[in-house]
């Protein structure tokens, strides 16, 4: 994965929020996934079009972890989400 690629939300998946948690419904599938604080925030950034690499940034003003962690902590967490197929590029 390229931290510069745009990746969007697929279409099948919608999602909401609930008591500071994100849901997510994979509505060809049939399955819910529950995403924390962090998990949410990366999932709102992507459905505007940010790269991985400006969600780390914005991530990185608003959460203090170092850089490098946070990095290597986004970018498993998208892959998991591509893995899932909740995210096309």
């Amino acid at each position: 994965m390229r931290d510069g690629s745009i990746l969007r939300t697929a279409e099948h998946v919608v999602s909401t929020q609930q008591a500071g948690a994100t849901i997510l419904l994979d509505v060809r599938g049939g399955e819910y996934y529950t995403l924390n604080e962090v998990g949410g925030r990366i999932w709102a950034l992507l459905s505007e079009g940010a790269t991985v690499t400006a969600v780390v940034e914005r991530l990185a003003g608003e959460f203090e972890v170092p850089p490098h962690q946070l990095s290597r902590d986004v970018e498993g967490f998208v892959e998991h989400l591509r893995r899932s197929k909740l995210l096309a590029s």
